[in-house]
């Protein structure tokens, strides 16, 4: 989820977590909102309706029994390694059924890298399988976009964004990359947010990949495409700082506005004109906590759904429900994650 410039703050960050959690839990850890559509799952991630009103859920995993180290910001990190990643599907009366399974899932000390987001489009599924957060494996299938066919699971292309970042270096910060979110413009372009490039980039197969914009240290984690062609880009902010949190706004290569003060945004989802975000987490006296779901406007940031345990995705059903994924980071021990239906 994170990149390796930002996870020296998110060592510190969870650290914290580890401390404040179980005092909450000995107080009585407060109820979800919302209703559990579905729970036990290991670093649940990305969301997205089918055109059958299947809501897909991606589950990074919990790792494996394969150990080994890398080397990361913080010094030398050890890794679980499996094949528990998958993309599970829930279909309209409740029932889960497993929709992709036997995926790499990389178990840090922190956090769990691995598969981050499903996405349907027309009659293919979008995978993304994201950097590894601590460092990179040398697996050739690390922070790629696979194209499948959603009615065989043959795949169709494979977009790996490495090769790009070693030869084009977007941000001029060094080899970091992390593919977080995809979005398709009226034409047909595919347009990638990159996390550890700091940049938007566009694809097809005719042209390739190539840098849209990019940014300083400001963490883009989200896309989402207006019907009039606009972009809006949700960030975690520089050093995943409280309030350094953003969602910028642009239209036809110009910034036309800037929400600010939000913090570690991972996901934004826009519903006519309603513009909603995740924080994955929020501070408050006790320090860092449970995050939130909240409306985006020009006059801030109002709460949908709150004391959510590390949020990270949201998505809509044709009814207007949001449904949000929850335990993304298992910042305690034996802490699982799940989705849950917001009631609105």
């Amino acid at each position: 989820m994170f990149t390796q410039r930002s996870l020296k703050f998110v060592v510190g960050l969870m650290l914290v977590l580890v401390s404040v959690v179980p005092a909450m839990a000995q107080e009585g850890m407060p109820p979800l909102p919302g209703e559990l559509v579905v729970g036990d799952l290991g670093a649940p991630r990305g969301l997205a309706f089918d055109a059958d009103g299947n809501l897909l859920v991606a589950v990074a995993g919990t790792g494996g029994e394969a150990s080994f180290t890398l080397p990361g910001p913080e010094g030398v990190a050890p890794v679980n390694a499996g094949l528990t990643g998958r993309v599970i599907s829930i279909a309209p009366d409740g029932s889960a059924s497993d929709r992709i399974v036997g995926l790499p899932s990389y178990a840090f000390p922190m956090e769990t890298g691995g598969v981050y987001r499903i996405i349907p489009n027309g009659d293919s599924l979008w995978l993304l399988f994201s950097g590894t957060g601590a460092g990179n494996t040398g697996a050739y299938w690390a922070d790629s976009i696979v194209e499948y066919d959603a009615a065989t699971l043959v795949v169709k292309n494979v977009i790996n964004l490495n090769r790009f970042e070693a030869e084009n270096d977007p941000d001029g910060r060094g080899y970091d990359t992390n593919v977080a979110d995809i979005a398709w413009g009226a034409d047909g372009t595919l347009y990638i947010v990159n996390a550890g490039m700091n940049a938007l980039l566009s694809w097809t197969e005719a042209d390739g990949l190539a840098t849209v914009e990019a940014w300083g240290n400001d963490v883009p984690t989200s896309i989402e495409i207006a019907e009039d062609g606009s972009f809006y880009i949700g960030f975690l902010g520089e050093g995943i700082a409280p309030g350094a949190g953003k969602i910028e706004h642009w239209s036809e290569g110009e910034l036309v506005e800037t929400f600010s003060g939000l913090t570690a945004v991972t996901d934004i989802l826009l519903a006519g004109d309603t513009l909603y975000a995740v924080q994955l987490f929020l501070f408050g006296e006790q320090g860092p906590g449970p995050g939130n779901v909240v409306a985006v406007s020009t006059d801030g940031a109002t709460p949908i759904a709150e004391g959510i345990p590390t949020p990270f995705a949201l998505a809509m059903d044709a009814d207007g429900a949001l449904y949000v994924s929850f335990g993304t980071i298992a910042f305690a021990p034996g802490m699982t994650g799940g989705v849950l239906r917001l009631a609105m």
